[in-house]
Order: structure tokens, then C-alpha cells, then sequence
């Protein structure tokens, strides 16, 4: 994995466990908050904390965001800072930045300052687990790419439906017939520690599955795909 360098703007709940997780996974990782409280609170779990309103022009130019591989701004709850500090970005030249936004107003705003990459946590969360609600078979999905007119592309966890079990990935022509790719299979296997099978199991991944990997009952299928070829499938399981 490539070391990336990644700002994020705001420590609101999100974007502190935002921090937390890039900078467990090795990225070099800048913040910048005006909460003193919230800079010394988060020092020591990134790379570099800078107390500094992200309205301010000439602060920002200072910090070099050009440079970076993505810019975050977390700042949705504040609209006055979320829109200032979009513009401010989009001058200093940031290659890739990224906003959460709260309300489709700001949507539409940061789409007219340029900024195409949106995101909202809470709705993609509320959205996932209707998802889960409606769809028995389905564990969890990724949205990974999602452009302006809507498209999108996801990872889901499916449960293998019946009519694949005892069928190789070549049989069930995950790929041709369902327009799905098949990324790997979790399965269910007892933890070493323990002697009943009823006391304790564990997923295992089990790598790429070849065109010979046979199913069984209560696998959990890792599986890429438009979100419209996923919805497909599950409605037909």
C-alpha cells in the first residue's frame, strides 16, 4: 500500500475516528481544527494537529494542501466554514477534495464550487441498514466509487442463496449471468480454543476463490459490482 498524505478538516465525531483509522493504517495524516482542546486531544494519533481556522486564507495556503493526495472536509455542521473553506481549497489547487454535507442545499453548493466527491455518513448508514432490513441475505456493503448522475459501485456481503450450494463458481456464472465479481468467500470455522462446535465460530477468509471453489450453506459472498446489478441479485434470492 502506498503511504498517502491526507488532510482532514474538522474534529467532530466523524473525524476524529476518520483520523484514528488513517493514521492506524500508515498514512501521514494532517489536522487542522480552531479547538485547541480537540488539537491536543488528538496529537498524538496523526502526524501533524494545527490549531488553525480553516477560513483563514493565508493559514491555509501555508500548510502546502496542494500537495496532498486528498483533502477531507468534516466540517458539515458548519456552513458558513464548509462553503468558505471549499472555495479557499479549490484556489490553493487541492487535487482531490472530499465533503460531507448534511443537507442537499449544500450538495448543491459544493457541486457549484467544483466539488463533485460528497458524502454523508449518517445516510449511508440509515441507507445501509434499511438495505440489511429488506434484503435477509445481505451482511453489509461499501459504496466505493459514486459518480454525480447517480451511478455507483459497491462491496457487498451476501449470503450464498440455496440455489448455489454444492456449485462451483464456473456453474453458477456469477460473472456472466449476474454481472457480479466475486472477490472472495468468508466461512465459518470453529476457533481452535474451543471443543464444542456450538460454543464458539469464527469467519475465515478463504482468498480468491478459482472457477472450481464449490459452495456451501452459509458462506458469505464477497462480491463487486453496479449497485443496480447487486440489487438485482438480492431480489432474486
Amino acid at each position: 500500500m502506498r503511504k498517502k498524505k491526507i488532510a482532514v478538516i474538522g474534529l467532530g465525531d466523524f473525524g476524529k475516528k476518520l483520523v484514528l483509522c488513517l493514521y492506524e493504517e500508515g498514512h501521514e495524516v494532517l489536522v487542522v481544527d480552531k479547538d485547541m482542546d480537540l488539537i491536543d486531544g488528538i496529537k498524538d494519533s496523526c502526524t501533524r494537529a494545527i490549531r488553525m481556522d480553516a477560513t483563514d486564507e493565508i493559514g491555509m495556503r501555508s500548510l502546502g494542501l496542494e500537495d496532498f493526495d486528498y483533502v477531507v472536509l468534516a466540517v458539515a455542521d458548519d456552513f458558513e466554514t464548509l462553503i468558505i473553506t471549499s472555495d479557499i481549497l479549490k484556489k490553493i489547487g487541492v487535487k482531490e477534495i472530499i465533503a460531507r454535507y448534511q443537507s442537499e442545499l449544500q450538495v448543491r453548493i459544493l457541486k457549484m464550487l467544483g466539488i463533485t466527491h460528497v458524502f454523508n455518513p449518517e445516510e449511508r448508514a440509515a441507507k445501509n441498514m434499511a438495505e440489511m432490513f429488506r434484503h435477509s441475505h445481505l451482511k453489509q456493503s461499501f459504496v466505493i466509487s459514486e459518480s454525480a448522475e447517480g451511478d455507483s459501485f459497491r462491496i457487498a456481503e451476501i449470503v450464498v442463496p440455496e440455489f448455489f450450494v454444492g456449485k462451483t463458481l464456473a456453474e453458477v456464472k456469477l460473472k456472466e449471468t449476474h454481472h457480479l465479481l466475486l472477490i472472495t468467500i468468508k466461512r465459518f470455522k470453529q476457533h481452535p480454543k474451543f471443543k464444542r462446535k456450538e460454543d464458539s465460530q469464527i469467519l475465515e477468509t478463504l482468498g480468491i476463490p478459482p472457477n472450481n471453489f464449490i459452495f456451501r450453506n452459509n458462506d458469505i459472498m464477497v462480491v463487486f459490482g453496479h449497485n443496480d446489478a447487486i440489487e438485482n441479485f438480492l431480489d432474486n434470492i
